[in-house]
């Protein structure tokens, strides 16, 4: 079981401050968690298959419109539509406010 001490130093590397009852109470549950992470610690996954699917892209690649495309050569008419530019950029407007 994790000591007294260790609980009071835990606390103040974490600028608590803690009342006699939350060190005992803090004691258990801090005991309870390590003993835990030491059976998980303990098993052994060599061999074991992976249960999650392995990660992939499904985003499209990042490329230049093709000339049967819809929306090809219409970029310039959308950017036109936009009722303020600030160099490259199309500016909107705002939509959501935080209250100060």
């Amino acid at each position: 079981m994790i000591s007294k001490e260790e609980v009071q130093n835990l606390a103040t590397l974490a600028r608590l401050e803690l009342a006699p009852a939350e060190v005992e109470s803090l004691q258990k549950d801090i005991s309870n968690i390590l003993e835990y992470v030491g059976q998980v610690s303990a098993v052994s996954i060599d061999g074991a298959e992976p249960k999650a699917p392995m990660l992939r892209n499904v985003l499209r690649d990042d490329a230049a419109r093709e000339a049967g495309d819809t929306m090809a050569g219409k970029e310039a008419r959308v950017k036109e539509a936009f009722p303020k530019r600030e160099g490259e950029y199309n500016v909107v407007r705002k939509i959501i406010q935080k209250d100060e």
